[in-house]
């Protein structure tokens, strides 16, 4: 077995680690939390429907 053939493999098991991290549904909530940092500031923080799963708060503000 070459050196390209163990970087190969290596490099596919690193991807099948990572795809498994990023899809696990074990990581779901962090993963929506950690996605929400660049819209919160020191003042506002996300509305409550984004904690609840509940889009129907968040669209009756607008529609006022």
């Amino acid at each position: 077995m070459s050196f390209g053939s163990i970087v190969l493999i290596l490099s596919m098991v690193v991807f099948a680690g990572i795809v498994w991290w990023a899809f696990s549904p074990r990581f779901k909530k962090t993963h929506e939390k950690d996605g929400m940092i660049p819209f919160l500031d020191s003042k506002n923080h996300p509305p409550e429907s984004f904690d609840q799963g509940d889009e129907s708060k968040t669209s009756d503000k607008t529609k006022s």
